[in-house]
């Protein structure tokens, strides 16, 4: 099925996306299985971890967020593979969020498994020493992005959510630009694609033509490019570079992270480069109509959902993602940028 420039082959997995079901554990390829594990409380609804399996080794990319109920989907797929939990040898993230790595603390206490992130990953966000402190720093950034006060608990990171992702898992391993790993029968190439996170990184099988992108490339959804705490103070000018990388290898079929399986690859990172080029046209044109912050600016955006339907993470996504877009304007010298961004180039 093509739309949009692309060839749909995750055909299951599209149907379950529009009826907001959970798509079906499927075989992507010889050795490697699609599993679906539940997003709670997320308009993503699930991640699609990936396992792949050859003999007694086996691989989890992407486990998922941890719940009790995605646990159990997880451990019932493996069960269809006769694979039982202790025998997961290694467990690999695209990169450092939730519903990527949230689950391989979990999987690695019951298995003594490898964890592996990308060499530039960074744990960026939860490099503080007082949770309450660091909450209140960021209430204070928010004010300075313009955030009216009646908002700003809600747009800043709460001592609770700082506490949840100081849980997440530590590597073991690391992978750079460049490294294979072999495992299930095939060498997985890895490819550094920052922009998402600072340490985003994509798996490609080049003999099987089959590449693992996470959040990088997505079949429709934009994938979300913030300013965040600590992190690349120019996420949006790394991302479009890390598209640029894999604008070629449209005959690779794509495994995401979420949504469904296509090919065209190169073409989908050439309308995602347009995209963020037209959002920041429109970006500079609310900042040439006079707004002076960052929540001036996101307010006067268009948003899929609306902006007023935008409330506690989705608001502070669409806050840090205005923010990635001045910021790249300064940087390319196309405006001066507002208060509380990073200055310089």
């Amino acid at each position: 099925m093509q739309t949009n420039g692309i060839t749909i082959t995750g055909t299951a997995q599209r149907e379950a996306w529009q009826h907001r079901v959970h798509p079906p554990v499927e075989q992507v390829a010889p050795g490697v299985t699609s599993v679906p594990v539940v997003f709670p409380g997320n308009p993503m609804r699930y991640t699609l971890s990936y396992v792949l399996l050859d003999g007694d080794e086996c691989m989890v990319v992407d486990p998922g967020f941890d719940s009790d109920e995605g646990h159990a989907q997880l451990l019932a797929a493996l069960a269809r593979l006769d694979v039982g939990p202790a025998e997961i040898s290694g467990i690999v993230a695209t990169h450092f969020h939730t519903d990527h790595l949230g689950m391989a603390a979990r999987l690695a206490r019951g298995s003594g498994a490898w964890i592996a992130l990308g060499e530039q990953e960074r744990r960026h966000i939860s490099a503080f020493q007082d949770a309450p402190e660091e909450s209140a720093l960021d209430r204070e950034r928010m004010r300075t992005w313009g955030v009216p006060e009646e908002r700003v608990a809600e747009a800043a990171m709460s001592p609770q959510g700082l506490h949840d992702m100081r849980r997440l898992a530590d590597p073991d391993r690391r992978l750079g630009d460049g490294d294979i790993l072999a495992v299930a029968g095939q060498n997985w190439r890895i490819m550094e694609t920052p922009g998402h996170t600072p340490g985003h990184i994509c798996l490609w099988d080049d003999d099987g033509e089959l590449v693992l992108s996470g959040d990088h490339v997505l079949p429709r959804i934009s994938p979300n490019v913030s300013l965040e705490i600590r992190g690349d103070t120019d996420p949006l000018r790394h991302n479009i570079e890390s598209l640029q990388r894999i604008a070629g290898n449209d005959h690779y079929e794509v495994c995401p992270a979420h949504e469904y399986r296509f090919r065209g690859v190169g073409h989908r990172a050439r309308v995602l480069e347009e995209h963020i080029e037209e959002r920041s046209r429109e970006v500079l044109e609310v900042l040439g109509s006079g707004a002076t912050t960052v929540h001036e600016v996101a307010r006067q955006l268009t948003w899929s959902r609306g902006w007023d339907s935008l409330g506690r993470l989705q608001f502070r996504l669409a806050l840090s993602e205005t923010a990635a877009h001045i910021r790249y304007l300064a940087t390319s010298g196309i405006h001066a940028g507002v208060p509380g961004l990073p200055t310089g180039v």
